[in-house]
């Protein structure tokens, strides 16, 4: 069996190389869609097939308060973390995803009808805590983060900032560039940063 394939094989078995897989399919699809008129067939089924990959993550995603959680609660200050501020962006960022994870666990079962709630509401929030944990990330990461990870850092800063673009504008409209981005322009943000997830799973794995 080739390197290559065999590193593909590893990344696709862990959870972050398949959830990154998933992602750069449904934005691949969103960018496509975004060349076809909205009635015709092509995009319709293109925009369906991102539903439900974008589905798909969301059930990926049942558990993952869980692992935050875990992580939030035994956190520890890394070398260059002492700075009063990067704690307070770290700590914003755990706390911006704990409120994600409910948000959206709410906002979908709202969607299923298992319960009555305002769709509105938890999708804006799932969203604004989810566009608040990717500029903390990239924040924190860009400015403050110790020489031996900077290649990861940098990486890690780029593809955050790309998702956070993609995060404001599922934002209701009045909120910076909130739904004012094309469908190709969405799609190429999101593949940009699935690109660069994949990308560093493969030039870096994670025990290295």
């Amino acid at each position: 069996m080739s390197n290559l394939a065999s590193q593909t094989i590893r990344v696709l078995d862990c959870y972050e190389g398949r959830d990154a897989a998933i992602t750069f399919t449904l934005y691949f699809c969103c960018l496509l869609s975004g060349f076809y008129s909205h009635e015709s067939n092509l995009h319709q089924s293109l925009r369906r097939i991102y539903k439900r990959l974008e589905d798909c993550r969301v059930v990926l995603r049942l558990y993952d308060d869980l692992t935050i959680l875990r992580d939030f609660l035994t956190y520890e200050l890394r070398p260059g973390e002492r700075n009063r501020i990067v704690r307070f962006l770290k700590y914003l960022h755990y706390l911006s995803w704990l409120g994600y994870y409910p948000s959206e666990h709410i906002n979908w079962l709202g969607e299923m009808n298992m319960i009555d709630v305002d769709q509105n509401l938890w999708d804006f929030l799932t969203n604004f805590f989810w566009a608040s944990a990717l500029i903390t990330s990239a924040f924190w990461k860009k400015s403050f983060i110790p020489w031996t990870i900077a290649r990861n850092a940098m990486l890690a800063t780029v593809r955050d900032g790309t998702e956070f673009m993609v995060a404001v504008n599922n934002l209701p409209q009045g909120y910076l560039w909130a739904s004012t981005l094309t469908f190709i322009q969405v799609g190429m943000f999101g593949i940009c940063s699935a690109f660069l997830r994949l990308f560093a799973l493969f030039k870096f794995p994670p025990n290295q």
